[in-house]
């Protein structure tokens, strides 16, 4: 892979236009995550007013700018609205999505001629996904999801609506668009890093999406007789030798399968402020979250594509809002929180905490982001009364945003920790789950999450609670972990001994725990270790997995040879699943200092700023 060149002055120069050249736009988004709402503090979004709020996003905004865009850019030619996946999860419509599909409702709304499936949209399995389509089908127009390299013809009932819907048209291998007199071909991908992240594509596989694309475009040209072919690559881009965004799937597409003019790009969140170039022909990506619109005007001239302008358009408050569309966002909020969080007392819009300033996440920073990890593994602890609670960075989702006033709804907070599904209890949000494991195998576990993925740095960076461990990045890879400690704050810590077989009860969500248990085939072989249950005999299903406070909150380190009985029925571990969401919530309604308003306020303290990580 040679990589690409960025876009200079000369290429985005405005020439005339003349009848031997043709004028295409394309409008743009990838990883709107069902931000439906924006990123900032629900209370602030103010969608029908402008200049008084600093929301970046929110459908209601993003439909206006499209409107708007469409209508100045339509003179000059056809124009397209397309999205490259990761359209849904990530939000509380998110987990209602089964019972609405308000992600591609809204996106028809707004115009969308055409989207493709990321990995996120098999994080409630073929089913929930097959499910959240049909019921957006059954409400309206939609955009036509486009899946060139998903194989849905397995014999599975999971698959039934997806193969259905396949049937109806509404998911399609590719797509035609006849616009302005050109005829445009749709091919829409899942790229390796993404299929290798689905949580749970159930009988769905994926085939190689660049032979995919060539075998698709070429026949696109030759047989269909397109005039261009635009991919939407659920692949991304990564950086390069000198620190550019310019390697990645995205530019390999363009440099293996020729017969592609465009690349719209998504899965690495890159805000491409210009686009990346292979023999002319551009990959482009807006970043995520519906925060920019990316705008690309293309002249099309002897079956040669080539770049008259591009940008990204802000989506802020500048953008006065679509009321009917802010009206459907209204309703699919008040819905969703029927559909997954009445059962645990909660509702979407309800005020939950007050909080002083803001809580960041930032992946890369892995010695930063520490407040808010620290609260969230202290959260999954004292939920399930473990000895230690764990995730890694990328499963928090979101940081919290002061805003105007500091108030962060359940809405709000949902957004921390959105992934994922329950064992037992089929509502959104991924289920607690706790295995008994020793210091030896604890230690496996954190070397394979210290290993970086350059299509995510700092992601799986890991995180925890109740534990305390040095790590030496100068060593070999699975051998950087040199100290491990057990305790916290209050108790204080004590070295852990690697040869010893006592276990350790060990909390985390479902959405980690698939991982975890995968480490030794993940890993090759080169790091051992066995999910337990409390008397040392093996996990063998999800359900005695499910964490259970009553078994972890007494003796939570096991001398070897001693039980502790975990034993109980479907219907019992149905009433006690607590939900990843849940935990941090219950855990945010608990502390003990309050505002006039009744509200809990959330401050930073020792817990927040201690240090669990300790680089040497």
């Amino acid at each position: 892979m040679t990589g690409a060149s960025l876009v200079g002055p000369e290429s985005q120069a405005n020439p005339d236009s003349s009848p031997d050249r043709r004028v295409v736009s394309i409008l743009h988004t990838n990883d709107m995550h069902s931000n439906v709402v924006g990123v900032g503090p629900l209370r602030d979004y103010t969608p029908l007013q402008t200049g008084n709020d600093a929301t970046r996003g929110g459908y209601a905004r993003l439909g206006a700018l499209i409107a708007e865009r469409r209508r100045e850019l339509e003179p000059r030619g056809p124009v397209l609205v397309l999205d490259a996946g990761d359209f849904s999860m990530g939000t509380a419509v998110a987990a209602a999505c089964r019972e609405l599909g308000a992600e591609l409702q809204l996106m028809g709304a707004m115009g969308y001629d055409a989207t493709t499936f990321g990995n996120h949209e098999f994080d409630l399995g073929p089913d929930g996904l097959g499910q959240a389509i049909a019921q957006a089908v059954a409400a309206g127009p939609v955009p036509a999801v486009v899946a060139s390299n998903s194989d849905l013809g397995a014999r599975d009932d999971r698959l039934l609506d997806l193969q259905r819907l396949a049937q109806a048209g509404v998911i399609r291998p590719s797509a035609v668009i006849e616009r302005g007199g050109l005829r445009i071909g749709l091919i829409g991908l899942i790229g390796y890093d993404a299929f290798k992240y689905a949580a749970d594509p159930g009988a769905v596989t994926f085939a190689d999406p660049i032979e995919t694309a060539r075998s698709l475009a070429r026949e696109l040209k030759q047989r269909q007789r397109v005039d261009m072919v635009v991919a939407l690559s659920h692949g991304g881009v990564i950086r390069g030798p000198e620190g550019r965004f310019d390697r990645g799937e995205d530019v390999a597409l363009l440099e293996q399968a020729p017969e592609i003019d465009v690349v719209i790009g998504g899965h690495t969140h890159t805000r491409l402020e210009q686009p990346l170039l292979v023999g002319g022909r551009p990959a482009v990506q807006s970043g995520r979250y519906g925060e920019h619109l990316g705008e690309l005007v293309l002249e099309l001239e002897e079956g040669q594509v080539s770049v008259r302008s591009y940008r990204l358009i802000p989506v802020d408050d500048q953008v006065r809002g679509d009321a009917a569309i802010q009206a459907r966002v209204e309703e699919f909020l008040r819905r969703s929180g029927e559909a997954a969080f009445a059962s645990r007392g909660y509702a979407t819009t309800q005020p939950l905490v007050r909080i002083e300033e803001d809580w960041p996440m930032n992946y890369a920073d892995v010695a930063g982001g520490t407040p808010l990890a620290n609260l969230f593994t202290d959260a999954l602890r004292q939920a399930t009364g473990s000895a230690i609670a764990f995730t890694a960075n990328g499963i928090i989702r979101a940081g919290l945003i002061h805003g105007k006033s500091g108030i962060q709804t359940v809405y709000d907070v949902f957004a921390l920790a959105p992934l994922g599904a329950g064992v037992v209890d089929d509502t959104a949000g991924s289920a607690l789950v706790t295995a008994w494991f020793t210091a030896a195998e604890l230690k496996n576990l954190l070397e394979f999450f210290l290993v970086d993925d350059p299509n995510h740095p700092g992601e799986y960076f890991p995180r925890v609670s109740g534990l305390r461990f040095t790590y030496d990045p100068g060593r070999p890879r699975f051998d950087q972990v040199v100290g491990l400690e057990l305790g916290d704050l209050q108790r204080g810590y004590r070295p852990l001994d690697l040869a010893s077989a006592d276990l350790l009860s060990f909390s985390t969500s479902l959405y980690v725990g698939v991982i975890v248990a995968a480490i030794p085939r993940l890993s090759k072989g080169a790091l051992s270790l066995q999910p337990k249950l409390a008397d040392g005999s093996p996990l063998t299903n999800r359900t005695e997995a499910i964490a259970d406070p009553r078994a972890s909150s007494g003796p939570y380190v096991l001398p070897a040879g001693a039980s502790l009985d975990r034993a109980s029925t479907a219907l019992d571990a149905a009433q006690r699943e607590i939900k990843e969401w849940q935990a941090v919530m219950d855990f945010l309604r608990q502390r003990p200092d309050r505002g006039p308003d009744g509200l809990p306020l959330l401050r930073k303290d020792g817990h927040c700023f201690e240090q669990r990580a300790i680089r040497v």
